[in-house]
């Protein structure tokens, strides 16, 4: 029978045991960093994947054309010069942006289907790994 360690609601340790060890509990097929329900059956810990990078790191998303454009985008009296510049804006607000939010996505998929950015960049933008040096 496997029987698990746990401690503060999560399994510690599995063994293989002819009966219960004394501050064990049957298990099932649970494995270390599993979690005890209060109901007592044993779930995996679910993986969240974070995809927030720091502000800077965002930026450096872009080639130094695209910046260049986009900022050209943003300069003027025109309904899309000032979309661009309030897009910019909620960038610079920001103390972390994630690439996972719709807004990021919408934003940064609208740069493209006006061509500020070449077609098929939004999604490298947006999902390419994201490496130490770019977390917040």
């Amino acid at each position: 029978m496997r029987c698990a360690r746990v401690i503060n609601g999560v399994v510690d340790n599995v063994v293989e045991a002819g009966e219960v060890p004394e501050g064990w509990v049957p298990c099932g097929n649970a494995a270390p960093g599993w979690l005890q329900r209060a109901g007592g059956d044993f779930v995996p810990p679910v993986v969240v994947e974070l995809r927030q990078v720091s502000r800077k790191a965002f930026l450096s998303r872009f080639t130094d054309d695209e910046a260049v454009d986009i900022d050209l985008a943003s300069i003027g009296a025109t309904r899309e010069a000032a979309t661009v510049r309030r897009y910019l804006s909620k960038t610079n607000a920001a103390q972390h942006i994630d690439l996972a939010d719709e807004e990021t996505r919408e934003g940064v998929q609208a740069l493209e289907a006006v061509g500020l950015i070449a077609a098929g960049r939004a999604l490298e933008i947006l999902d390419s790994p994201i490496q130490p040096k770019e977390l917040p």
